[in-house]
């Protein structure tokens, strides 16, 4: 039977999960990292997400423009706040805002014998084409041709095909040698849900990160009020919203 390995008394100190990009590309994800100044973002074949730092200066916000026009395009991961006024349009950036709700796994249910499972098998390079196949179809956020780097990917076959995949995303430090790492890309082929395969490869991701000594955590985009359940149904709790905004640089 799968027990809990980790309650909310026991989980890191979820404090600077609000900036988990900014954290996790100025520690664990350094290798990803491309930037101006003190803005950053993950490398554009890994994963669209940017962030800068939260008492952001007037010319961290020029930077941030600058890493955006030269890149095409980020998605700015940041507490919630205002932008500085006309900043958008000085730099001729147009902006799409949602909001992202986190969540602590430190209640879901995980066991060490959860990834000894034969039929979840590592997700390697030869994967690619089946799993951006596979994310393009359901969606479950950006997936590009080196989000596998970031690390974690198992997934279940079936018929031949690649029913089911999830993996790890943010990663970053939260102190006493201990961190979060987030489980992302979790998603299941049409044909197979309903068999439960995306819960049971999130209890083999959850188990191999808590053997690090981390614990997991997730976005849910707000409006996604079905997904949210679902989560908090599987022991999962809501910690805070962050906002994801879409900069694209105009002509």
């Amino acid at each position: 039977m799968t027990t809990p390995v980790y309650d909310a008394t026991t989980s890191p100190d979820p404090t600077m999960l609000a900036s988990v990009v900014f954290a996790a590309l100025n520690s664990r994800h350094a290798r990803f990292a491309d930037g101006e100044g003190r803005a950053v973002r993950y490398q554009d074949t890994v994963t669209p997400f940017a962030a800068i730092p939260d008492d952001a200066s007037e010319q961290d916000w020029r930077d941030l423009a600058a890493l955006t026009r030269r890149t095409g395009g980020v998605l700015l991961h940041r507490r919630p706040g205002p932008l500085p006024e006309s900043w958008a349009d000085d730099h001729r950036i147009d902006l799409h805002r949602l909001n992202a709700v986190q969540f602590s796994g430190a209640g879901f249910a995980a066991s060490p014998e959860d990834p000894e499972n034969p039929e979840i098998r590592e997700l390697t390079a030869d994967d690619i084409p089946a799993m951006t196949e596979l994310a393009a179809r359901t969606k479950p956020g950006p997936f590009l041709s080196r989000t596998i780097e970031l690390g974690g990917y198992l997934g279940i076959h079936r018929d031949g095909v690649l029913a089911a995949m999830a993996g790890e995303r943010f990663s970053a430090p939260a102190g006493d040698g201990r961190g979060w790492t987030e489980v992302s890309a979790v998603c299941t082929d049409p044909a197979f849900r309903g068999q439960g395969l995306a819960t049971r490869l999130m209890r083999a991701v959850a188990a191999r990160v808590r053997a690090r000594g981390d614990e997991v955590f997730l976005h849910v985009i707000d409006t996604n009020t079905g997904a949210m359940a679902l989560y908090e149904r599987l022991g999962f709790s809501r910690l805070t919203t962050v906002e994801v905004t879409r900069l694209t640089p105009r002509p």
